[in-house]
């Protein structure tokens, strides 16, 4: 029996021993360190990497997405002697846009990342039949938008890290939060490409839930807050895409949507704390940080087709406590409890 007890107790301490282990190697691997990555590269004898970065225009949620990048490429030791970073912004011109993509394909960059779906598009197109890769940050629908058929094991040279279309469950927090809505509206500027898929799955989602939706349109920062007034006076909350024109007057919009007492959702944290009282969106640190990750992936030698394109299952929830009390507004506590809260800017108070 002593002999049996003896036998039982060396098996348990060794399958505790074991399990530990498997926890060790399993929190190992979900970190991000070089393990992940592997072996870091030499320089090139012919010099160090070259990385084309391109941005369609600026715009906050992008800005902080390719800062996040740089940042993760330093954390990874990558400074000019063993890679260098050319960025340029197309100011939101797409002929600009094109002739930057071209540029770093004929001169034949290592990597050409690019943040927002325009940039993407372009560079997909200028690095065709290349030997040049792209990293893409910010495009909806790949598959539609950048023709990869296989997000799990890409083809060709490009795969990258896919925004997030939260029209259906900005509708559906609108609905926790007030119950019934018959009337929808949508501000956006058609002319901005950031939100087109956005706009387009509001449209389907107020169709299959028969409710009125009421689009105003505008050009210029300049229509903005009157386009708002309006909209308020006919709509019971008001929708906003990823859209670079609306947040330039985001201020200004999220104070007549508050005096006119109308929600305001939108895609991008940033126009919450201007005002607006909850978007659902991604983290674009986090973004940037797996735009660089696979940047580094690629440079250390690994084919496009083991990095799968990153989609993120769910969007995270940010909200204005001082719009939600303003308007008397109550989420459930299942959102609030891992909500972002965001504090109206200074400059929108005074």
């Amino acid at each position: 029996m002593k002999k049996l007890l003896c036998i039982i107790l060396v098996v348990l301490l060794a399958a505790g021993a074991l399990a530990g282990c498997s926890k060790k190697e399993e929190d190992s691997s979900s970190s991000t360190d070089s393990s992940a990555i592997g072996p870091t590269p030499e320089p090139q004898a012919s010099g160090p990497y070259q990385v084309g970065l391109v941005q369609y225009a600026d715009y906050a949620p992008y800005d902080e997405a390719r800062a996040a990048f740089l940042s993760r490429l330093e954390e990874w030791g990558y400074g000019d002697s063993r890679l260098q970073v050319d960025y340029q912004n197309a100011g939101g011109d797409p002929a600009k846009l094109e002739e930057i993509c071209k540029g770093f394909a004929d001169g034949k960059k290592d990597v050409v990342v690019a943040i927002s779906a325009p940039a993407a598009k372009a560079a997909v197109k200028a690095c065709e039949g290349t030997d040049t890769k792209v990293v893409f940050m910010g495009t909806d629908d790949p598959h539609n938008d950048l023709g990869i058929s296989d997000p799990v094991n890409p083809d060709g040279n490009v795969t990258g890290v896919a925004d997030l279309i939260t029209a259906r469950p900005a509708v559906e927090l609108a609905l926790q939060a007030k119950g019934t809505i018959q009337k929808v509206g949508l501000l956006y500027d058609p002319g901005c490409p950031f939100g087109e898929s956005y706009v387009e799955a509001l449209k389907a989602y107020c169709s299959e839930l028969e409710l009125e939706l009421i689009e105003k349109q505008v050009s210029g920062k300049d229509q903005v807050e009157a386009a708002m007034k309006e909209l308020c006076g006919q709509a019971e909350a008001v929708f906003s895409p990823m859209d670079s024109t609306v947040a330039a007057a985001g201020q200004e919009a999220a104070k007549a949507a508050r005096e006119a007492g109308r929600p305001w959702y939108t895609a991008s944290e940033d126009l919450v704390g201007m005002g607006a009282v909850a978007s659902i969106n991604i983290d674009y640190t986090d973004a940037g940080n797996k735009t660089a990750d696979m940047t580094v992936q690629l440079i250390a030698g690994k084919d496009v087709r083991e990095l799968a394109v990153y989609s993120y299952p769910q969007g995270r929830v940010s909200v204005n406590q001082e719009t939600m009390d303003a308007l008397a507004l109550r989420f459930p506590e299942e959102v609030l409890e891992t909500a972002n809260y965001i504090r109206v800017q200074k400059q929108e108070q005074e």
